[in-house]
């Protein structure tokens, strides 16, 4: 029998590429995590050889990987996700930058990954969803990304997320594991209906048009509306 899992996915540089696995089993027509394992890899190579030496014979139902994974043609790169994003969470504007601003591995190793692991999730009709970590975590809890000094809580919550069932999991010190997993929330809530609102399918007339680049992504989304 093939095993079902969710990928995440943090690109975070040299030494700090931070990857999180979900087995998923089909319960009551939902799909619901079993088990997790993270790790961190040096490289965007490491990255794609981790995947398939931990995914080798399962299916990839859906991946979640906090880069952009598409692109907008007008002034400055912006897309309608990001300044939905920054109306709606004034609180964490900052982290929400304009896409031709953005350096380092987010948005190169994204990319990089993502047309590397095409071919895969192709194969398997993998659902490729965006997030933005630091931002969703501010959306659904009210507080800020301070995981140096809020990893305790963060993980706790995280789990019961995910589901109430899955034993303690060490995320470490660095926080690219943790958003690697953080990432599987919207590849799970989007796969079982639970999260409608799909950020890529807003229209803004300032931001051009769409450009994808490894097919159809989403970018899925809790609510309209901040919880703070």
């Amino acid at each position: 029998m093939t095993c079902s899992c969710l990928l995440g996915y943090d690109p975070g540089g040299d030494h700090s590429h931070g990857l999180a696995l979900c087995v998923v089993a089909k319960v009551g027509g939902r799909w619901c995590p079993q088990a997790l394992q993270v790790a961190t890899v040096s490289t965007v190579n490491e990255a794609v050889a981790w995947v398939e030496s931990k995914a080798a014979g399962a299916a990839i139902l859906a991946v979640g990987l906090d880069t952009i994974t598409e692109w907008n043609s007008g002034s400055a790169g912006w897309r309608p996700a990001n300044l939905w994003l920054r109306s709606h969470y004034p609180a964490v504007v900052k982290t929400i930058a304009a896409p031709n601003a953005l350096y380092g591995s987010m948005p190169i190793g994204g990319a990089a990954f993502l047309t590397m692991m095409a071919p895969r999730f192709h194969h398997d009709g993998t659902q490729v969803t965006e997030a933005h970590p630091k931002v969703l975590y501010h959306a659904m809890t009210g507080r800020k990304h301070t995981w140096e000094t809020d990893r305790e809580f963060m993980a706790k919550w995280l789990l019961q997320e995910l589901s109430p069932d899955l034993p303690p999991t060490d995320f470490g010190h660095q926080d690219h594991p943790f958003d690697a997993a953080l990432s599987l929330l919207p590849a799970l809530r989007g796969l079982n209906g639970d999260w409608t609102l799909d950020l890529h399918s807003i229209q803004n007339p300032k931001t051009g048009d769409r450009v994808t680049f490894v097919g159809p992504t989403h970018y899925w989304w809790p609510s309209p509306d901040p919880t703070p």
